[in-house]
């Protein structure tokens, strides 16, 4: 694995309080042996500050801060109620070194996440532009030696993503690499579920395209009012033959109301509590072997509510994750 760049101590909030702890007191930072820390650990979170896939595709950069502002937010939370998250084992890796280029940056990546996966850890990835996820899924791929068909993913999110490499690597080119370029064909577009697609904001193009390719396009009008039955639909699509699913999501989903620090923000999406809903059930969900969070952008974020945002999703997930059997 690379030399990781630690997480800043700072962020590990507590009270001191042993009546009052916060997951700042739970969540061990690593800054040495990253193998051994692996070895007791149930889920690795690693940070990725790159934002020049967002800037590559016409977007306001920025999101290259959010790992920062999502674990400040994150380690002021408690471990919750009843079956809460303390006896989780959960490390924080701190962030992937960044390349000269965005390739560079990917390579590292896709290094990290395939060692955390061969070591049976749960990787956890904040972002950073939403290109990130390729890398993400080609670590989880050959971290777990996923051959064709045994892939499924789920994209959270109101744009496709499936935009074609006349430009390079962009924030709009992840699953359209996914589909083409992952080795052995380890995705294949039956067990591809877009979810909360904003049909105003998309090619009709890029429809047809992810359509011919077999995937599921799950609309946010189609879901309206009922995101966490349309969600156990897209999971058992995405489960369904495959034997590891990936999780990605981008917090422009979420009504600006509520995300203001999404790279691309719009005033339709889903409510917050309905990500928070989403990511629970997708934490108890076994099969669900990788989760990303992406394309939260400081600078743009009013009051930190973002930040917080991705921070309760993460939580939630977690939440679900320690209910797994």
């Amino acid at each position: 694995m690379l030399s990781m760049i630690p997480p800043e101590p700072e962020l590990f909030y507590s009270r001191d309080d042993p009546m009052d702890p916060r997951l700042g007191d739970l969540v061990k930072p690593v800054s040495r042996d990253i193998d051994e820390a692996l070895k007791s650990a149930q889920i690795a979170l690693v940070g990725v500050p790159e934002d020049r896939g967002i800037k590559a595709n016409g977007g306001k950069q920025g999101a290259a801060l959010g790992p920062k502002a999502i674990r400040r937010s994150f380690y002021r939370l408690t471990p919750g109620f009843g079956l809460d998250v303390s006896d989780l084992s959960m490390v924080d890796l701190g962030d992937v070194p960044i390349g000269d280029d965005l390739a560079g940056t990917h390579k590292n990546l896709t290094e990290t996440v395939k060692k955390i996966v061969s070591a049976g850890v749960f990787p956890v990835v904040l972002g950073g532009g939403h290109d990130l996820t390729y890398p993400g899924l080609l670590g989880l791929v050959e971290g777990s030696s996923l051959k064709e068909g045994q892939l499924g993913v789920i994209n959270v999110d109101s744009h496709l993503d499936v935009r074609d490499m006349s430009h390079g690597i962009t924030s709009g080119t992840p699953f359209r690499r996914a589909l083409e370029e992952l080795p052995d064909r380890a995705l294949l577009g039956r067990s591809f579920v877009e979810f909360g697609i904003q049909e105003q904001y998309n090619s009709p193009h890029y429809y047809r395209w992810v359509k011919d390719k077999g995937a599921t396009v799950l609309t946010l009008s189609s879901v309206g009012t009922r995101p966490m039955e349309y969600f156990l639909e897209a999971s058992r699509v995405a489960c369904d033959g495959t034997r590891a699913v990936a999780l990605s999501i981008d917090i422009d989903s979420v009504r600006s109301h509520e995300a203001p620090g999404a790279s691309a923000s719009n005033p339709r999406g889903f409510k917050a509590p309905e990500l928070e809903k989403v990511a629970y059930l997708a934490g108890r969900t076994d099969r669900i072997k990788y989760l990303d969070i992406m394309e939260m952008s400081p600078p743009l974020d009013e009051g930190g509510r973002t930040a917080a945002l991705c921070a309760s999703t993460l939580f939630w997930f977690c939440k679900g994750f320690r209910e797994r059997g």
